[in-house]
């Protein structure tokens, strides 16, 4: 994986805190924060909430990664 431009902090211990949000059929229906390992590239798919989401882009808002995620199934 490629590195990751991010803020102090937004790594914790290894790890990148994220924010995101989950859209079903274009309406957004979650957001949060996650912690993930890595960040993740657009076509990963993430578990959210016991359900399958599509990583759509990652931008960065004051240096912090924001994850748009759709919905599958």
């Amino acid at each position: 994986m490629a590195s990751v431009p991010v803020v102090s902090g937004a790594v914790i211990g290894g790890q990148i805190s994220c924010i995101y949000r989950a859209y079903e059929r274009g309406e957004l229906v979650l957001t949060g924060r996650m912690t993930l390992d890595g960040l993740p590239d657009v076509g990963d798919q993430l578990p959210l909430n016991g359900r399958p989401f599509v990583v759509r882009s990652v931008d960065y808002d004051a240096g912090e990664p924001v994850l748009a995620l759709d919905a599958q199934g």
